[in-house]
């Protein structure tokens, strides 16, 4: 799930406005948005506040300013470490962490996509307008700057290892090693695009149409039944798209679709309410949370476990599922 800060992000630099209709903030349950195998980050939308759990549910730190501010927050090398950056509508502030400032810039928009630590990090840079820089912080040498031109976004897979960025026309893949960040290919279009998701081996950009991307071959144009594509969830051996809207009600829907690796339609379902999907790392399964249950199903969207009491759930880098539960409580079940 994209943060207010990120979303902000898109629309900022992308001069576009969401796509489909969302919920009041206030009418969301507590998300998980970061997690790995030692805790969590949670975005509280009733408490109105980040905050971060350990492992065994404890918690650790909790920051309204920062959730009221309208920032992004992502975790260090473990969660629930975090750096926050952004800001809804004001200048961005000087990106931090707990202890302080994370990482100097002198931009108007600074928002750190990814971070191991203070000295293996990714920075967007930019003055307000279409142009910018992606700034790479790497362990050893100088930083990198990579041009921008045009919108931008950030996708990156659940080991943070592979990430597909998105300029303009151009979707750009990256590597992480001991060594920090490094771009390794890229994809040009005729359109203007950004990136959605991304695993080790594919990533969802979206245009004017949504396309699979391998990193080698060309883009695949995607086909389902869906208006619109408005995010997705993808692992290595399997992949979601799915998108929001409202009926004339205000009923709030998700629906949801399977894609192969041809960009084709393998299955479809609507549910009348907003689900959060979130893909194992193998695509072998995705949990779906709504209505208070989270739903773990496989790649043919058939039901395979059902976990009741669930706020949001979440998988780790390893497989493992990270439950929120409706109570506050943390739990975690095997991969």
């Amino acid at each position: 799930m994209m943060s207010r800060a990120v979303l902000a992000l898109l629309v900022f630099l992308t001069g576009c406005s969401a796509a489909t209709a969302q919920p009041e903030p206030d009418a969301r349950p507590p998300a998980i948005v970061a997690v790995s195998a030692e805790g969590v980050v949670v975005a509280d939308n009733r408490a109105e506040a980040f905050y971060g759990l350990d492992r065994s549910g404890r918690e650790l730190w909790r920051d309204p300013a920062a959730y009221a501010g309208g920032a992004d927050v992502i975790c260090q090398a473990r969660c629930p470490k975090p750096v926050f950056s952004g800001s809804a509508e004001a200048p961005d502030p000087e990106p931090r962490s707990l202890s302080g400032v994370f990482a100097q810039s002198d931009a108007r928009i600074r928002r750190v996509l990814t971070a191991r630590d203070a000295s293996d990090a990714v920075i967007v840079e930019s003055d307000g307008a279409e142009e910018g820089s992606l700034r790479l912080i790497r362990p050893s040498g100088k930083d990198l700057r990579i041009p921008l031109n045009g919108a931008f976004s950030w996708a990156e897979d659940a080991s943070r290892t592979t990430a597909v960025a998105t300029s303009g026309k151009q979707a750009l893949w990256f590597r992480h090693d001991r060594r920090g960040w490094r771009k390794v290919a890229g994809n040009t279009f005729d359109e203007p695009v950004r990136s959605l998701c991304a695993s080790g081996a594919t990533a969802v950009v979206k245009g004017e149409r949504a396309y699979v991307l391998t990193g080698s071959g060309k883009p695949v144009p995607i086909t389902t039944s869906l208006p619109v594509v408005a995010g997705c969830a993808a692992g290595t051996h399997g992949l979601v798209v799915y998108a929001y809207w409202r009926d004339g009600g205000s009923r709030r829907f998700t629906g949801i679709s399977g894609v192969d690796s041809l960009g084709k339609q393998t299955w479809s379902r609507e549910i009348a309410d907003e689900a959060q999907i979130r893909a194992h790392p193998s695509g072998t399964t995705f949990v779906i949370t709504y209505g208070g249950a989270a739903e773990v199903i496989d790649p043919a969207g058939r039901t395979v476990a059902r976990h009741s009491g669930t706020a949001s759930a979440a998988y780790t880098a390893d497989g493992e599922l990270a439950l929120l539960t409706t109570e506050g409580k943390l739990r975690w079940l095997a991969h």
